[in-house]
């Protein structure tokens, strides 16, 4: 008995959900498409029955209105308006003024210069008198004893002078200025640094020389340089002779005493001439 109710129980709840599950389909199915045959409130089947019943109503029938053109006896008709002319609207436009062109601009006159009268040339500048004594020749001796100054002083025929005064002295030392003169054969010397001097015989030295007349500068100054008499050398240079062995003394850093060489100027030879004036 019991089972019995357990399947009816069952065959009820399978009816009622396949009756709910058919009931939804069919309003989804009425849903998306309303006029589908079995909708009997279809859009299209309701269209139709309104249409029916519109057409079965009785149509009443419009009264026809005649209009009466008769017009009382003492009725005047209100005369036309005659329409006022048309006003021609009065052209407010300004004119545009003609442009009044610029007048032309007179050219300032050029201002003629008053010629000015050419400016003469400057007075030629007097050419300074040469000093009456020039070089003539100039050479140099090499000399391992003294630092000197020698040479002849000649006239304007070419004959030697006797007689004429030589300064000279070295640049740079204040005090240094000596005169020296030329004897019968117009020869002159003079000791510019001696040899024992050993301390300023190893530099080189800057000279000028002139001559003198009636104790006034009577030529140009001529300068000149003298080379050192002695080399500094090393202590070791002391054993080894040059003269011998010159390579072996040059490689060792030794130098070689300036008077030996023949380009060397201890001695300075200046020679002198007197010019010929007209």
């Amino acid at each position: 008995m019991g089972q019995l109710d357990n399947r009816t129980t069952t065959v009820l709840l399978a009816i009622i959900l396949g009756m709910t599950i058919l009931s939804f389909l069919c309003y989804l199915t009425i849903y998306i498409q309303p006029n589908i045959p079995f909708n009997p409130l279809s859009p299209n089947r309701a269209t139709a029955i309104a249409f029916l019943k519109t057409s079965e109503a009785p149509v009443m029938a419009v009264p026809t209105y005649t209009p009466d053109n008769s017009y009382p006896p003492t009725w005047t008709s209100t005369p036309t308006k005659t329409p006022a002319p048309t006003k021609t609207p009065t052209n407010t436009r300004t004119p545009t003024p003609t442009k009044t062109p610029t007048p032309t601009k007179t050219p300032t006159p050029t201002q003629t210069s008053t010629p000015v009268p050419p400016t003469l040339p400057p007075p030629p500048t007097a050419t300074p008198t040469p000093f009456p004594y020039f070089v003539s020749s100039h050479s140099s001796e090499n000399n391992c004893a003294d630092i000197g100054l020698k040479g002849v002083v000649n006239g304007p025929d070419g004959l030697p002078q006797g007689g004429v005064q030589v300064q000279y002295g070295e640049i740079g030392v204040s005090g240094s200025r000596f005169t020296t003169r030329t004897d019968a054969n117009g020869r002159y010397t003079a000791l510019l640094l001696p040899g024992a001097n050993k301390e300023l015989a190893v530099k080189s030295h800057n000279w000028f020389a002139y001559v003198l007349e009636n104790g006034n500068q009577a030529s140009d100054e001529f300068k000149f340089t003298t080379d050192p008499i002695y080399a500094i050398n090393p202590s070791h240079c002391k054993g080894i002779d040059p003269d011998e062995e010159e390579d072996e003394f040059l490689e060792k850093g030794c130098l070689l005493d300036p008077c030996r060489n023949d380009d060397a100027i201890q001695v300075k030879v200046i020679n002198w001439q007197m010019r010929q004036f007209q």
